[in-house]
């Protein structure tokens, strides 16, 4: 039997853990899949296999992650060793490091490089960490995969890994499982917000509120689609620190009545088959699941051309390796816009030019049927290019492709 091992902090949460649960659970059934994480309580997402769990409760702090590579780093010899899998397949940068310190003596070592390092706006400590660990580290690995091509462009033209090394395979998703979901009202729906929504033109962005995601920019924006679509509403889906900030923002300009915040919900697929325009306002990305997702339900999209992922999956004709558009651009599969600055604004501040470009892209699609019926025709066809049962064939592809030492 074929035996693959599958290495991440937690299934719960974020668009890596939510890579995992696709991948594992549409892996063929002759395969045994093992899947260790940090804690058994830390699972939020579907899966298929084994949990292994090396019991330690989720903390923030440099010690524990530190003290929870080595602790791995020995699991997985023995797991290594005592198994014998076909490959061990880790995601993110603790994972890795433990995957690859722990050898490929007794089966192939696969890291995934999930997010763009050298594009990231996080702290200069952990994009510095980030990019020793790709250049130095992930290459004594058997093989990387590029959650999008513009990240295997960069690991092998900026970073110089060889390219033999490196393989992109995007994520994926279930279109017909979430076809289904869309039907299914969520238990966190709230009434009165249904209410007030109801027979509203309807905008939706989906993410965690944190700073990557910039939801902040789409409210600014958003003030400005309000002066010309007053029947407009907006719903944020997701949760986070930023939470606060965004609502002060929403009270300064006036739009408690227009925006409104879902959390986390159970079944976003449901609100997103009510949207008629989908917009993610990221400053960075991977591969945004969220886009594929409101693609899968066939929703009009508007996305900020960040570093990586979105002109990949809506403007797949464009360079990965080009210049960023300046304004709003009617590409294949959706429209893009400017990335915003990333600079947390108040009201008194001027809107600035990315977020009039995103302002206007999403009046464009409000007030034009056609076009917008043109968008969701295309969401509908991009769908079929996202299918989770063509991505795991790739991930199969790869492990079961001779070691490369």
């Amino acid at each position: 039997m074929k035996k693959v091992l599958f290495v991440i902090e937690t299934l719960r949460g974020g668009g890596a853990e939510r890579a995992v649960s696709n991948i594992v659970t549409h892996f063929p059934k002759e395969w045994e899949i093992d899947i260790l994480i940090n804690d058994e309580s830390l699972i939020g997402y579907p899966y298929r296999g084994n949990i292994l769990s090396l019991s330690r409760p989720e903390k923030k702090s440099f010690i524990y992650f530190t003290t929870n590579i080595i602790k791995r780093i020995f699991y997985l010899r023995k797991l290594k060793k005592r198994n014998r899998y076909d490959a061990c397949v880790s995601f993110l940068d603790s994972a890795n490091i433990s995957n690859i310190f722990s050898g490929k003596r007794y089966c192939k070592t696969i890291v995934s490089v999930r997010t763009d390092m050298m594009t990231k706006k996080s702290r200069r400590y952990d994009k510095f960490f980030s990019l020793i660990l790709t250049k130095y580290l992930y290459r004594y690995a058997d093989q990387m995969t590029a959650v999008s091509e513009e990240i295997e462009w960069k690991l092998i033209n900026w970073l110089g890994i060889p390219s033999y090394k490196v393989r992109t395979i995007v994520n994926g998703c279930d279109c017909k499982w979430i076809e289904k979901m869309m039907t299914l009202c969520p238990q966190d729906t709230m009434a009165d917000c249904v209410k007030k929504i109801e027979h509203r033109k309807l905008i939706v962005t989906i993410g965690r509120l944190v700073d990557q995601k910039g939801q902040w920019h789409l409210i600014r924006a958003f003030s400005e689609v309000i002066k010309k679509q007053p029947q407009a509403v907006l719903l944020i889906l997701g949760v986070g620190p930023l939470k606060n900030y965004l609502a002060e923002l929403i009270a300064a300009y006036g739009l408690g009545d227009s925006v409104f915040f879902v959390g986390q919900s159970d079944n976003p697929y449901w609100y997103l088959a009510m949207a008629d325009v989908f917009v993610l306002s990221s400053l960075y990305e991977g591969y945004p699941n969220a886009l594929m997702e409101a693609i899968c339900c066939d929703v009009p999209c508007i996305a900020t051309d960040v570093h990586s992922g979105t002109r990949e999956i809506l403007a797949p004709a464009l360079n990965v390796a080009g210049e960023r558009v300046r304004g709003i651009v009617k590409a294949e599969y959706g429209i893009l816009v400017p990335t915003c600055s990333g600079k947390k604004y108040s009201k008194k501040e001027s809107i600035e030019t990315g977020e009039q470009n995103m302002a206007d892209a999403i009046v464009m699609l409000l007030e034009d049927d056609q076009e917008r019926k043109h968008y969701r025709d295309k969401s509908k066809e991009r769908s079929r290019d996202l299918d989770i049962n063509q991505v795991v064939n790739k991930w199969i592809g790869v492990i079961e492709e001779n070691a490369v030492c």
